[in-house]
């Protein structure tokens, strides 16, 4: 039930919330601290806030394809490149 609610509010949070949150859960993984079942608990939290900044990611790459390919009045979706390193 508790993990049912987490994962509720992890869709509903922005993508900058979603971010902060994962990178404290790294912060106190990193540290070793906790015991493993907090451990666990965090790590799974961990990796559907990854996957939910994820989609937010790959959303706004839709959106910014959409903006960037629009030719003629119309738009044309098309791929963006990224490069090995993640830039672009």
């Amino acid at each position: 039930m508790v993990r049912a609610k987490k994962k509720e509010d992890q869709h509903e949070s922005s993508f900058e919330q979603a971010l902060e949150k994962l990178e404290a859960i790294v912060k106190q993984l990193e540290k070793g601290e906790l015991p493993l079942n907090e451990s666990l608990e965090h790590f799974a939290e961990g990796i559907n806030l990854s996957k939910n900044c994820l989609q937010k990611l790959n959303f706004a790459e839709q959106q910014i394809d959409k903006i960037l390919s629009e030719e003629k009045g119309k738009i044309i979706e098309r791929p963006l490149q990224l490069q090995e390193d993640g830039s672009c």
